[in-house]
């Protein structure tokens, strides 16, 4: 056991823990009974909590002090998978606004991570490029989180963590469900 595991339990990691059941009180007290309607209600609401966790975690522990951001590095990331995209690709396939990717794409490319370019064919567009100085800093962005998110995942057995990978997977790449 880690002397951390022995602390007495702080107001606000019991009200974290607590969260999930007096959520479905609330939502009971609203009238909704229907256990997977309660379980879909929970899971959305604690993916969406521990997003926002893992990112104020991983911008504290690995991005910040190698000078990027959390939309930094999934632009740099998403230029290592892909190769050279289009700016407007960018937001696509890393998940940020165009507002963030902007203003990402200016500091990246100041610091000389990344480049931009014009398509010659057509002058409106940019193709953003990974430099080898981007691709140093992101494989030592890739290192630490590595380590970041084996810390996170190590509560989970080996078989849980691959079923988590796989159900979320499914629920990523379908499509979006109309509206009602």
């Amino acid at each position: 056991m880690t002397d951390t595991a022995r602390e007495p339990e702080t107001a606000g990691a019991r009200r974290t823990r607590e969260f999930s059941e007096l959520l479905r009180h609330q939502h009971r007290e609203l009238g909704t009974t229907d256990p997977r309607n309660l379980d879909a209600i929970e899971m959305v609401t604690d993916l969406t909590r521990l997003e926002a966790r893992l990112t104020k975690d991983f911008e504290k522990h690995v991005h910040r002090p190698l000078g990027l951001t959390w939309a930094g590095f999934r632009i740099l990331n998403a230029l290592w998978v892909y190769g050279p995209l289009g700016q407007q690709d960018i937001g696509r396939v890393s998940g940020s606004t165009r507002a963030s990717i902007s203003s990402a794409l200016a500091t990246l490319e100041g610091r000389g991570l990344v480049t931009r370019e014009r398509v010659e064919t057509d002058r409106r567009q940019l193709v953003v490029e990974l430099t080898p100085e981007g691709r140093e800093t992101l494989r030592l962005a890739i290192a630490a989180q590595t380590k970041r998110e084996h810390a996170w995942t190590g509560v989970l057995r080996d078989d849980q963590l691959s079923e988590l990978v796989h159900l979320l997977r499914t629920l990523v790449n379908q499509e979006t469900p109309p509206a009602e």
